[in-house]
């Protein structure tokens, strides 16, 4: 991946923000699950379920939240030769020179709260694209976005 930032988000299951974890945008996104929840877990919110794309699929993630009490809903991601189920539909998608089948994710609706509240922050000029130095400073500015979606929400 390139150099960058990226944000993981936390948000409950009307799409208001929750927690917000900054990252280096080439780093694994598996990895900043478990402490995102942490994150969570000290300010006493325990989730029930998680609704995740397939960045974060992973066996020994899914077993961790189980572990915590929270029933993973994490879309798979379709490995090379994988025989796709008949009756699925699927779509022919171009990446580069390749040409790759995709099919339709299942968990897609529970994921949509935060796809949106993504786009709700990423609305703001200052987060869209990162132009600050300091990533302390850019946090300030994804919190500040956080709670002005907050005071729309109420």
């Amino acid at each position: 991946g390139k150099p960058g930032s990226r944000f993981h988000l936390a948000v409950d299951r009307d799409g208001r923000p929750l927690e917000v974890r900054l990252a280096a945008g080439n780093e694994n996104e598996r990895r900043h699950l478990l402490p995102l929840l942490d994150a969570l877990a000290k300010r006493g919110i325990r989730p029930g379920e998680l609704c995740a794309d397939r960045g974060y699929d992973s066996r020994q993630l899914e077993r961790a939240l189980r572990e915590r009490g929270i029933q993973p809903r994490i879309s798979r991601r379709r490995q090379p030769g994988q025989q796709i189920p008949a009756g699925t539909p699927v779509r022919e998608v171009r990446r580069g020179r390749k040409r790759i089948l995709k099919t339709p994710d299942p968990h897609a609706p529970h994921r949509w709260p935060v796809e949106r509240t993504t786009a709700w922050l990423r609305n703001r000029r200052r987060i869209a694209v990162r132009r600050d130095r300091k990533p302390e400073t850019y946090e300030a500015f994804l919190q500040l976005a956080m709670i002005l979606i907050l005071t729309r929400a109420f």
